[in-house]
């Protein structure tokens, strides 16, 4: 499923200029001892304690005594990472396994470009990393990439056991042809990083509390509005803004509807359309009432992430639509210097009429990280390298690094040295991470919270637990699965269908709300989509969901 807004959740990406910076020689030569006493199995911070670490290096027949073999990995590079085969965590797997890597490593925004040249190629990656989960089942179904089910089951003890703990993942992995064809990014983190975020300075100076309810949210922008809370002599402040009508839409949640595809626990399950729901009306009709009143920025209908962040800086917004990492931490770390006492937090989801709680990504997380081609000549070998990531120990090297150089053992936990949180070259926490590890972007591993932790603020932390955290397992009943996979045949028809409908739906949203369509022509309009097949693809998501 497509979700909205997506396309700040890569902010974790900026800035990697700061790569241009070279190395110091003397940490190199430090990185490449502790690469070779890690080849001959030191990684200390799991020890012996791993089991299935173990079972993975006997799975693989002492992997490293093997004949020295090169796999070829195509990969994606994030614009905070260096080549990947300048890591370190890749150089611990090559003398581990005994592999060489030669990586294809395409930079982000031209990844699927180049995924299409190279899946002409007759010889083909043994490795394709990052392949969209909607190309997977056409590689799959063709044989190009290789059934993954008998390796998992037989094979993969480390893997198998992190997808038979986790509720959904094994069927959001399987394709409607009964086959698994890629190892996922497992993540621990904390789903849904999308919350409402207001200026608490603010807040202060009015004498209330963080909105709640809708109430809240409109006394709050009320007072905004009639007040210069910016000290600077006019009230120019917008008491709400978003990068784009995602922010706004959201808002429906607290009317008891999604913005998109959901399913309802209170109708045996039933998938529905948020967008033509009668309670979505209602969203509109609330969302028009509060345009009117001057409460929402006009630039909403036309801002996209880049013109929204240097909106921010000019200290007027008083609540907004955003990242954790990218917006809420981002904020806080450069707006107090220009802007004293400048401060944001989280705010809990809108309470209304029905609310259900939305700050929540499509669940189960289970990202496209690793398929197996068929040009692959040593599957068993390359096996052994991918389900080592999923292990105690793979999953301390790939998330931390290097003990001693990046990380140390503290009280049982891995922590990060001044090589990371205070680095010499001046690179940022996330930039040094991306100097040894892919572990900020994708690939087959479990993702920890161990190092997310260490890296967000308190306000982020804050966000997590108070915001996020106690809303999770009700906002999973509703939340379809964004891995859910579909037959060709029907994700044909699901793509043209919506292709058609979201454009039109985006339109029509838009116009309700500024006021240029009347909401009496609502009716109207939910004729519309319907006559455009969203009943079609309302019971492909039933019926794959169904299973």
């Amino acid at each position: 499923m497509e979700a909205r807004g997506s396309s700040p959740s890569h902010s974790i990406n900026q800035g990697g200029k700061d790569f241009m910076k070279e190395r110091k020689i003397s940490r190199r030569a430090v990185c490449s001892a502790m690469v070779a006493s890690l080849a001959l199995g030191v990684l200390e911070g799991c020890g012996s304690s791993s089991s299935t670490a173990a079972s993975s290096a006997a799975g693989s027949g002492a992997a490293a005594s093997n004949e020295r073999i090169t796999v070829r990995i195509l990969k994606s590079k994030a614009a905070n990472e260096v080549a990947a085969e300048q890591m370190d965590v890749w150089k611990v797997l090559g003398e581990k396994f005994n592999m060489d890597f030669e990586f294809d490593n395409p930079p982000q925004d031209n990844y699927n470009e180049r995924l299409n040249l190279v899946m002409m190629d007759a010889q083909l990656p043994d490795i394709i990393m990052d392949m969209p989960t909607t190309e997977v089942l056409k590689y799959g179904e063709s044989g190009v990439i290789l059934s993954l089910n008998d390796y998992i089951e037989n094979d993969m003890p480390n893997l198998k056991k992190e997808i038979d703990k986790r509720d959904g993942v094994e069927k959001a992995l399987t394709y409607s042809d009964g086959n698994i064809y890629y190892m996922p990014m497992l993540d621990e983190k904390v789903s849904g990083n999308m919350p409402y975020i207001v200026r608490t300075d603010w807040l202060e100076k009015l004498g209330i509390e963080s909105p709640v309810t809708l109430e809240d949210w409109e006394n709050y922008w009320h007072l905004v509005k009639t007040t210069d809370l910016n000290g600077n002599g006019t009230n120019d402040e917008i008491p709400f803004s978003s990068y784009d009508m995602t922010g706004l839409r959201n808002f429906c949640t607290a009317f008891g509807c999604l913005d998109d595809f959901y399913t309802d626990p209170d109708d045996g399950g039933k998938v529905h359309y948020g967008p033509i729901d009668p309670k979505y009306k209602e969203a509109v009709t609330w969302m028009h009432d509060m345009y009117e009143k001057g409460y929402i920025d006009p630039e909403i209908i036309t801002m996209d992430y880049a013109s929204f962040v240097p909106k921010l800086a000019q200290n007027t917004v008083a609540s907004f639509y955003g990242p954790l990492g990218g917006m809420l931490a981002a904020q806080n770390a450069t707006m107090p210097a220009s802007f004293p006492g400048f401060h944001v937090e989280a705010t809990v989801p809108p309470k209304g009429t029905a609310q259900i709680h939305s700050y929540i990504d499509q669940e189960p997380r289970a990202i496209a990280a690793a398929t197996i081609t068929a040009s692959c000549k040593n599957v068993d070998r390359v096996i052994a390298l991918l389900d080592y990531m999923y292990s105690e120990e793979g999953t301390l090297l790939i998330n931390m690094g290097i003990e001693g150089t990046h990380y140390t053992m503290q009280d049982g936990k891995p922590i990060f040295t001044d090589y990371v949180m205070n680095n010499p070259d001046g690179l940022s926490p996330k930039n040094a991470i991306g100097t040894f590890t892919f572990a900020q972007s994708s690939g087959p591993f479990i993702l920890s919270q161990d190092e997310v932790t260490q890296l967000d603020d308190d306000a982020v932390n804050r966000a997590k637990q108070d915001c996020i955290i106690p809303f999770l397992e009700e906002s999973k009943k509703y939340v379809i699965p964004g891995s859910t996979s579909f037959s060709s045949e029907d994700d044909a028809v699901r793509r043209a269908v919506m292709a058609d409908v979201d454009t039109y739906v985006d339109e029509m949203i838009i116009k309700f709300v500024s006021g240029r369509e009347p909401l009496s022509n609502w009716d109207t309009y939910v004729e519309k989509v319907n006559g455009m097949g969203i009943a079609e693809v309302i019971d492909i998501y039933q019926k794959t969901l169904n299973g």
